[in-house]
């Protein structure tokens, strides 16, 4: 009982981030506002004929399978943070998802230009085909 006492009072109390967790600023507000001009804007960058063959869909019902989502679960609706920045859009989150359905995409890989990370990647993978379930499964 000693011991497990002695154990229990040099365990290191941790809370919050994980230790030894590297925070990267990503620029996410730069990268989702690149993503929109890129293919969401009035004037995109890209065409159509390029978000076809980016997206393997074309672009109204990739706007369409958001909304859906983004009405089914709010995880993909932008929010604040705790300190009041701007989290990831919903159109990050679902470009990610689409990244790696369409192309087959590693959840690592999307950070290059969407900036999210891969454990976001992967919670948005999940929730994205909840809701697709959800909704469409009938």
């Amino acid at each position: 009982m000693v011991h497990f006492l002695n154990q229990l009072n040099n365990k290191v109390i941790h809370y919050g981030s994980d230790t030894g967790h590297i925070i990267i600023n990503h620029d996410r507000e730069m990268a989702d506002r690149s993503l929109f001009n890129d293919y969401f804007s009035e004037n995109p960058r890209f065409n159509d004929s390029m978000f076809r063959h980016r997206f393997r869909m074309s672009q109204s019902l990739f706007s369409c399978i958001t909304n859906v989502v983004q009405g089914r679960d709010n995880y993909f609706m932008q929010r604040r943070d705790g300190i009041g920045r701007l989290g990831l859009s919903g159109l990050q989150k679902i470009t990610a998802v689409f990244r790696m359905l369409a192309d087959g995409m590693p959840a690592d890989a999307t950070d290059e230009y969407i900036k999210i990370g891969e454990p976001t990647t992967i919670e948005s993978l999940k929730r994205f085909c909840r809701a697709i379930v959800e909704v469409f499964a009938e």
